[in-house]
C-alpha cells in the first residue's frame, strides 16, 4: 500500500519539553500519515521517549501543538485518546490467561462475552497463536516472544487510530527480534493501523519504517524514508547512526580536489565538486563501505590508495574488510562473497560519485 499521499493523521507543531532549565524536546515539527509506520529513532539521551510520552499523553508538552484528526489534544488524558500505547515492559496482566488479556479492552467497553471471545481468538490467530492452545493458558506460562504477541493482540483489541510502542523488542534475543520485526510490519500491512514505534536500534528502524525520524538532542536531525536517509544522509550524525561508513576528515584545495587529513599524513584524493565549498574549508567525506573495491592489476578508479588487509569478517553472502591506509587509520570496505580477497596489500579505489561531501 502506498501511504505517501494519505493525509497526516498526527500533527506534531513546535513541540518542546523542559524539566527546569533542562530541554528534552526541543521545537520539534513533523507528521504521521494514516496507516504510516513511523518509527524515531535515536541514542540514549536524545528525547525520543520523552517525545512518545508527549504524544500518548503520558507528559504535556511546555508549548507547542498536537493535532490528532486536527483537532487539539494537548489537555486530552491517555485514556480519552483514540490511541494505545505498547510498553518495553509489556505490562501483561500475570494473573489472567493470555485471552482474557487480549479480552480486557473490549471487557471495560460492555463488549459482551461472545462477542469478545470471538475477536480474541481472531486476533490470536493474526498474531500467529493458535487460539484453540492459548486462549486458556496463563500468560506467565508463555515465552518472551508469545508475550509480546499477546501485548499487541491485546493493544489491537482496543481498535486505536494509533498504536505506539516504546522499544517493545528490546529484551528479546537477537533471532527472534528478526522475525517479529518482519511480524510487526506485516501485521501493520493487513490491518492498516498507525504506528508510531521508538527505538534505539537502527535494523529495527530500517526493517519496519516507511520513514524515519532521527533524533539528536532533543531535535529532529532528519525525517524520510530509509533509502533516502541512507543514501544522502544530512550530515556526518546521520550517515554514522543510519550504517556503517567511512567518514574521512578533508581539507578543500581547489574545485573537485582536497587532502585527506589521516592520521597526520595529507594524501591527495578527488571530491565531488561543490561549487559552496571553498578552498581550505574542512569537510568529512561519506564513503559507504560496499563503494570500495580491490583494484584489479591496471585498474583505474576516480580514486586509489594502497593499503593493507589487516582483518576480515565473514557476514554471510558479504565479506567485510577492515584495511590500514596508514598506521592508525583504517577504513571498513564490503564485497560480495565471491569478491574475496586473499591479498594482504592491495589497492583500493572508488569513484568520485559514490562519495559525498556533509557537514560535520
Amino acid at each position: 500500500m502506498d501511504i505517501s499521499t494519505a493525509l497526516p493523521i498526527l500533527e506534531v507543531k513546535g513541540i518542546t519539553k523542559r524539566f527546569g532549565k533542562f530541554v528534552a524536546v526541543d521545537n520539534v515539527d513533523f507528521f504521521i500519515r494514516d496507516g504510516e509506520f513511523f518509527t524515531l529513532v535515536g541514542p540514549s539521551g536524545s528525547g525520543k521517549t520523552t517525545l512518545l510520552r508527549m504524544l500518548v499523553g503520558m507528559e504535556k508538552p511546555s508549548s507547542g501543538e498536537l493535532k490528532l484528526r486536527g483537532n487539539r489534544i494537548n489537555e486530552l488524558a491517555p485514556n480519552k485518546r483514540p490511541t494505545c500505547m505498547v510498553f518495553q515492559s509489556l505490562a501483561l496482566f500475570p494473573h489472567m490467561t493470555v485471552g482474557k488479556n487480549v479480552e480486557f479492552p473490549m471487557n471495560i467497553r460492555g463488549v459482551k462475552d461472545s462477542d469478545r471471545r470471538t475477536r480474541a481468538m481472531e486476533l490470536l490467530t493474526l498474531l500467529h497463536l493458535n487460539p484453540y492452545r492459548y486462549y486458556d493458558k496463563n500468560v506467565t506460562q508463555c515465552s518472551g516472544g508469545e508475550r509480546q504477541r499477546v501485548a499487541l493482540a491485546r493493544a489491537l483489541a482496543y481498535d486505536p487510530d494509533i498504536l505506539f510502542f516504546d522499544e517493545p523488542l528490546s529484551a528479546i534475543d537477537a533471532q527472534l527480534r528478526k522475525v517479529l520485526q518482519k511480524e510487526l510490519k506485516d501485521i501493520q500491512r493487513q490491518t492498516r493501523k498507525t504506528f508510531c514505534y521508538v527505538t534505539h536500534s537502527l535494523e529495527e528502524a530500517m526493517v519496519m519504517s516507511d520513514r524515519v525520524a532521527i533524533l539528536r538532542a532533543g531535535a529532529i536531525e532528519q525525517i524520510g524514508t530509509p533509502d533516502k536517509i541512507y543514501a544522502s544522509p544530512k550530515n556526518a550524525f546521520v550517515a554514522e547512526f543510519m550504517g556503517e561508513v567511512n567518514l574521512l576528515s578533508i581539507v578543500a584545495t581547489e574545485p573537485g580536489k582536497a587532502t585527506w587529513e589521516a592520521n597526520l599524513n595529507r594524501l591527495p584524493i578527488h571530491i565531488p565538486v561543490d561549487p559552496t565549498l571553498e578552498s581550505g574549508a574542512a569537510r568529512k567525506l561519506l564513503i559507504r563501505p560496499e563503494s570500495l573495491r580491490f583494484l584489479a592489476s591496471g585498474e583505474v578508479a576516480g580514486n586509489s590508495i594502497p593499503v593493507r588487509i589487516i582483518n576480515e569478517f565473514l557476514l554471510g553472502s558479504r565479506i567485510q574488510y577492515h584495511v590500514e591506509v596508514v598506521p592508525g587509520c583504517n577504513l571498513t570496505v564490503e564485497r560480495l562473497r565471491e569478491e574475496r580477497t586473499t591479498a594482504t596489500e592491495a589497492t583500493l579505489g572508488w569513484e568520485i560519485t559514490d562519495s559525498q561531501i556533509l557537514e560535520s
